[in-house]
Formats: structure tokens, sequence, C-alpha cells
């Protein structure tokens, strides 16, 4: 399993954390995007999904919730956005992201 683990403020958009999330694999975010949570699809409006211009301090997140992340609809990259305790209480909310495409894409981790 591929994995990279990156802290963002519960304040940041879902095109926030995109990006985000571009930068930390090393991608050029020239893909459409989507994020699956509860059921609701948000993302590239080429999709018909919701605005990604959502905070993620809306989605009332809780330690070990779960969202989806597919980047690249030709290749499907699925990818797993797990929401994880912030050591510190004045720190930003951590999130860390698993790849669960299955490649060993032997990057370090952020």
């Amino acid at each position: 399993m591929v994995w990279r683990r990156v802290f963002v403020s519960s304040s940041i958009t879902l095109r926030e954390l995109h990006g985000i999330l571009q930068v930390a694999m090393g991608w050029d975010g020239i893909h459409l995007f989507q994020f699956d949570i509860r059921a609701v699809d948000y993302g590239s409006w080429e999709l018909h999904a919701a605005s990604p211009d959502v905070p993620l301090s809306g989605f009332g997140f809780c330690r070990n919730d779960r969202l989806s992340y597919i980047y690249d609809m030709g290749g499907y990259w699925k990818h797993e956005v797990r929401v994880e305790a912030s050591p510190w209480r004045s720190k930003p909310d951590q999130f860390r992201w698993e790849a669960d495409d299955g490649r060993d894409q032997r990057r370090r981790a952020v």
C-alpha cells in the first residue's frame, strides 16, 4: 500500500484538498477528480458532481471517517482519505491519505 500523510486545516475546501493531494503525489492536476462523501459526489463540473468548494468542516468528520478520492477517470485511480485525530488541539485537523490502487509509486511520505 502506498500512502501519504498531510496535515490540513478543516477550513480548506475539497477543491483545495484536491490540490494538496496533487502536490503530495507529484501529479500535474490535468485530469478530472471526484470525492465521494456519504454517497454524494463532489468534484469536476464536467462530471456533473456537486461543487467541491465546500469546507471540510462542513461535513462534521470524526476520527477514522473515510472518503473516496478518484483522480483520472480514464485510469480510475481510486484512493481513500482517512481522518485521523490531531495530536495537538491547537493544530489543524489531520487527514491521512491512502492509495488503494495497488500501484507501488515508491515516493517518500510527505
